[in-house]
């Protein structure tokens, strides 16, 4: 077991909090990207246990709570030596290092019709890749471009009725796609566009290329999801003292299954 500078951790983790505190507003919305997608590789990896996984918004003491727990992991798992820092601004700088090191090896595409995507998880499995006119099954989960939740299909975050019981979605919905017949926003299936099969990618979908490209199309089912997207709807063309705004909303998407 490697031991580490346990001050210069500490540091790390009140730096991460007081960042958050005092961030701007756009900061605040990528930072909680960041921590959704940092969790959720966590939790797969089995290291932390959930955290984030079923949350549908995520707080200032929810940020901290898990900056923390990272930094705790840090005094005991093996490969923590190279993550020492002795003060902010060191720890800022591994940070910085950090993320650029992670841009260059799963960099952020960018799409001529203004769509972005990383790549959350690549294909490991043999077989052809989504084209247009392709038939594939998928999952996705949406969310805002802030990260409150507003619905999915086979993300789990969902109830069917499976055996005369309300159950998880997980492993039990997906959602069939022809590529090319708008059944999906444009801008998604121009994201699809050469993904193979157990492909998991996040979309940044700008409103020109979104839900009205497909009739508002997948609709959601819950409650809380109509209710999430009549009040986009209300965003997009603005309503009483507010303005129309051009929100964008953030999709992960996975392809289960492709036939060409």
């Amino acid at each position: 077991m490697v031991a580490i500078n346990i001050l210069g951790c500490i540091t790390l983790s009140l730096w991460t909090g007081l960042s958050y505190s005092f961030a701007p507003r756009p900061t605040i919305q990528r930072m909680k990207l960041n921590f959704q997608l940092s969790a959720q590789n966590a939790e797969d990896d089995g290291i932390i246990p959930p955290l984030f996984h079923s949350r549908q918004s995520i707080s200032r003491a929810d940020l901290f709570e898990y900056s923390s727990r990272i930094v705790g992991l840090s005094l005991i798992l093996p490969g923590a030596a190279h993550a020492k820092c002795t003060d902010i601004e060191s720890c800022r700088e591994e940070g910085e290092r950090k993320i650029e090191a992670d841009l260059k090896l799963n960099p952020i595409m960018r799409l001529s019709d203004g769509v972005n995507y990383r790549v959350l998880r690549p294909s490991a499995l043999p077989g052809p890749k989504v084209k247009n006119g392709s038939s594939i099954e998928l999952i996705y989960s949406i969310s805002t471009a802030s990260g409150q939740y507003m619905y999915s299909k086979g993300f789990g975050f969902e109830k069917v009725n499976f055996g005369g019981k309300l159950q998880s979605d997980l492993g039990l919905d997906s959602m069939r796609v022809v590529v090319g017949e708008h059944n999906v926003p444009v801008g998604i299936e121009s994201a699809l566009i050469g993904m193979g099969r157990g492909e998991r990618r996040r979309v940044e979908l700008p409103p020109g290329v979104g839900f009205e490209t497909s009739n508002w199309q997948p609709s959601p089912t819950s409650r809380r999801g109509i209710t999430q997207i009549e009040q986009y709807k209300k965003k997009l063309v603005g309503f009483g003292s507010q303005p129309a705004f051009p929100a964008e909303t953030v999709w992960d998407i996975e392809v289960l299954g492709i036939r060409n």
